[in-house]
């Protein structure tokens, strides 16, 4: 096969393994195609669910003994160790297949060496560089070498960049296409979080409002003080899901009998926030000490979160903002101009004095939703390399307790 066509079957392997979020995850997202001497497909899967067949096994299994002399396209290389599934390489080892493609190398410690593994056995493999294979790996990268969820932070703006007027009213900015591709991915993700300014504005249950979800996320709520109102909908609802509420350790302390009942029944956990004091006052979350942000990320990795959705409002926006920890933006502009310069922005950290220290992000996908336009960036610098680092690029993936 010539270069264009090696392109093209890593790019169908790539849309594939998009097929497997919300399913694979902690798991990698992992696509295959195999491709026949006649040049045609003759197998094709992706990992569907964390403990099922990985892709290559799927793909394998429909080829049968088409695989025999074939070419499979992985997005990442196959594992080379025997989890909850024995090893994808002894697979494509007994399968018979000729050569082997894939994009990017595994960053899973205990998983790599399935490359070396098939030389070994004779099979012609060969890592290609692909922008699409890439992308597709970057959340279990980042998480393999940070040891935290992916980060997706979503907001609904006005085209002056508004998130709400000066009174707090933000229903609706976007509209219904938009807001139903939020509650899809809420049914994907592990958790949702939110400020206590969101729920006090908006008083949102954070469940994904969809028939069938993949998971039900547990809801994450940054309340410093712990004011959130025992009335709100997160806490009447908390046996539809895990709630945790981060605050203060005073606050948490400080707790009423009657309202510390209140949440203890309702089911509701209690996380300690890292505080010191702070003399900026910019900082919405006032009393955070830098990296407690970073600290909650990697608590709620230890405690199975590999995906985040996070929806606000601008204090936790600008907070992750000012960590460097928010992946991947969503932002959907709706047709709507408020010229307000009161009204919300977007996030209310400290910010950055000077431009060349922001934080930079590359465009990956223009979408239209309705009448809003949906925005997908990504940070161009992550917790680690995907691959070998031979393109130079950087992205970010999973953690050593992945159950590949």
């Amino acid at each position: 096969m010539n270069a264009s066509a090696d392109e093209h079957w890593l790019s169908v392997a790539a849309r594939l393994a998009v097929r497997g979020h919300g399913g694979a995850e902690p798991n990698p997202m992992v696509g295959c195609v195999i491709i026949g001497n006649e040049g045609a497909v003759v197998g094709w899967g992706y990992h569907a669910r964390c403990g099922f067949d990985h892709a290559e096994a799927a793909a394998l299994t429909k080829a049968g003994a088409s695989a025999r002399g074939a070419t499979a396209f992985v997005t990442l290389e196959p594992c080379a160790h025997h989890g909850r599934t024995p090893p994808c390489c002894d697979a494509l080892i007994a399968s018979g297949v000729k050569r082997v493609v894939y994009a990017v190398s595994d960053p899973h410690s205990a998983a790599a060496g399935g490359a070396a593994r098939m030389r070994t056995a004779g099979i012609d493999v060969q890592r290609i560089s692909h922008a699409g294979c890439e992308r597709v790996s970057a959340p279990f990268a980042c998480r393999m070498r940070s040891h935290r969820p992916w980060v997706i932070a979503k907001w609904a703006q006005t085209l002056d960049g508004r998130t709400a007027t000066r009174s707090g009213d933000s229903r609706w900015i976007s509209g219904a296409a938009s807001r139903a591709m939020v509650h899809r991915e809420r049914g994907r993700v592990d958790a949702v979080m939110v400020g206590i300014g969101t729920v006090l504005a908006d008083n949102p249950n954070l469940l994904p409002r969809i028939s069938f979800p993949r998971r039900i996320p547990r809801r994450v709520i940054i309340d410093p003080g712990l004011v959130i109102p025992l009335d709100a909908q997160v806490i009447r609802t908390a046996n539809a899901g895990l709630v945790c509420i981060a605050a203060h350790a005073a606050a948490i302390h400080g707790l009423s009998d009657e309202r510390r009942h209140t949440l203890t029944q309702a089911g509701v956990r209690l996380r300690p926030l890292s505080t010191a004091p702070t003399h900026n006052p910019h900082r919405s979350f006032r009393g955070l000490r830098d990296g407690s942000m970073a600290e909650l990320l990697r608590d709620l990795y230890s405690d199975g979160v590999s995906t985040l959705l996070v929806e606000g409002g601008a204090g936790l926006l600008g907070a992750l903002f000012d960590e460097d920890l928010v992946d991947d933006a969503w932002c959907f502009t709706a047709p709507l101009a408020i010229g307000d310069g009161s009204g919300v922005p977007i996030a209310t950290g400290c910010g950055r004095p000077l431009m060349i220290d922001a934080v930079r992000y590359e465009l990956i996908d223009i979408r239209r939703r309705g009448s809003d336009a949906m925005l997908l960036w990504r940070r161009k610098t992550h917790c680690g390399g995907v691959g070998d680092g031979a393109d130079g690029r950087t992205f970010a993936s999973s953690d050593s307790s992945a159950a590949r």
